[in-house]
């Protein structure tokens, strides 16, 4: 997870809200605000589960971000629409 912790910015995020923003992901927050808990601890379990190769993040900068990016969206979705991740 060290990789996810050197997207600059991510530190700052301390709300559910303020991850959608940052990572810029569509979210509804009606949708959000009764699954918010299980969104980001499903988004904690991908992030620790995908780490991304070396060579992979040094090839593209924005490849943590754009990792990231997906895992938080994929986690939206599965409690929201009811997709499985």
């Amino acid at each position: 997870m060290q990789w996810f912790y050197q997207i600059p910015g991510v530190d700052a995020l301390d709300t559910a809200e303020s991850f959608f923003v940052f990572f810029a992901v569509d979210y509804d927050a009606t949708l959000l605000k009764p699954c918010c808990l299980p969104v980001l601890r499903e988004f904690h379990r991908k992030i620790r589960d995908n780490v991304p190769l070396q060579n992979h993040l040094e090839a593209e900068p924005r490849a943590p971000w754009l990792l990231a990016r997906r895992l938080l969206a994929e986690s939206y979705q599965h409690y929201t629409q009811g997709s499985q991740a």
